[in-house]
């Protein structure tokens, strides 16, 4: 009999998950590393290296996610991702990620929040000294207290750090559907932002990372796979899509689901973060986009 998986957490502003220990690149080494050098990893990727990553990484775990390890090999822990639902596994996301990379959750509180710019940094005090950049939007962390336009938040492995409130909101799991205007507000805050496979952070999403990110920010656990976002809330015809709603895109030679957005307008009109555009780019879709647009789908309040 197997034993029981142990539950962690990241301990980085954002781990990638990997399909093997194998699968990450010399060039990767970045990613790799305690604290996890975000902006040095995103540089080294032009555009051969970062079609190259498809395969490689397929996910972002983010700073306090929790996860289960299955194994440890080699300094990689295996898991599951319980907050990435996904047909793949009932237990979460799988994949590898170092093992540095995970500490004991943090102590649980009441309270949590939730970050609510693009990135921010976590310091050792109020207005102190910068111990973490690049903490994500979406990132949830236990709170502890507030002080001098700062709260302290509670870090895997024990410690805690100091984020500002202006870049934090109460969170509230499981709280009210956000409206359509909130997700496409949310969704702008991408715009520009570079194309990168498995991109879950602030600074570097895919496609259906951009949704899974903004749900989260209100509270909300959804897949992080444009396949499996296909079969969120209520279907929507194409002719029917308003601002907010997820467009689904299809292979229209092999009717796979393989690309996701925000509508921003009517059926034409979509944020999304575009592999051909390497970027998050909002307005008319191009005439290939609009042949693969094949439906919508609703999980939003009015």
């Amino acid at each position: 009999m197997s034993e029981p998986a142990q539950t962690m957490a990241v301990a980085v502003s954002a781990a990638g998950l990997w399909t093997s220990p194998d699968a990450a690149r010399t060039l990767d080494a970045p990613a790799l590393d305690t604290p996890a050098r975000l902006r040095a990893w995103a540089r080294a990727q032009g555009p051969d290296e970062r079609r190259d990553l498809w395969g490689r990484v397929d996910s972002q775990l983010l700073l306090g996610e929790t996860v289960l390890v299955r194994e440890v090999r080699d300094g990689w822990a295996r898991i599951n991702a319980p907050a990435q639902p996904t047909r793949k596994d009932p237990r979460g996301y799988p994949g590898w990620l170092p093992l540095a990379q995970l500490a004991a959750p943090a102590e649980r509180t009441g309270a949590h929040v939730v970050v609510t710019e693009q990135v921010t940094d976590l310091r050792d005090g109020p207005g102190g000294r910068v111990v973490a950049d690049d903490v994500s939007y979406a990132t949830v962390l236990p709170a502890r207290r507030r002080q001098d336009g700062y709260t302290e938040v509670g870090l895997p492995g024990g410690g805690t750090g100091w984020l500002a409130d202006k870049h934090l909101d109460d969170h509230r799991a499981r709280g009210p559907l956000p409206t359509g205007e909130q997700l496409v507000t949310a969704a702008r805050l991408f715009l520009g932002l570079m194309y990168l496979a498995g991109g879950t952070h602030g600074l570097m999403l895919d496609c259906s990372g951009l949704p899974h990110l903004i749900y989260r920010r209100f509270g909300h656990t959804v897949p992080r796979d444009a396949s499996d976002l296909a079969l969120l809330g209520e279907h929507v015809e194409v002719a029917d899509l308003a601002p907010g709603d997820l467009a689904v895109f299809q292979n229209d030679e092999t009717g796979d689901v393989y690309h996701t957005g925000v509508c921003t307008g009517g059926a034409q009109e979509v944020l999304h973060v575009s592999q051909t555009d390497w970027a998050c780019v909002d307005g008319v879709l191009t005439e290939r986009r609009r042949r693969h647009l094949v439906s919508g789908r609703r999980l939003r309040s009015a």
